[in-house]
């Protein structure tokens, strides 16, 4: 997900449910670590909150 977020890169969960009720393309994707739940960079091969390389994606359309 790219748009606003905080200084460490995370996402709160008002900033996600803003991005998907006032997005402008068809979908949104949202990539989180399985372990803890931080929401991650697509790319990203491990968590950089807790190090686990294990994620899940969303696709919102």
């Amino acid at each position: 997900m790219r748009g606003n977020q905080r200084s460490d890169g995370s996402w709160t969960m008002r900033e996600t449910v803003k991005s998907v009720l006032f997005r402008t393309s068809g979908s949104t994707t949202i990539e989180e670590c399985r372990r803890c739940g931080k929401t991650i960079e697509h790319g990203d091969s491990d968590c950089p909150a807790c190090g686990c390389t294990e994620t899940v994606t969303y696709e919102i359309t």
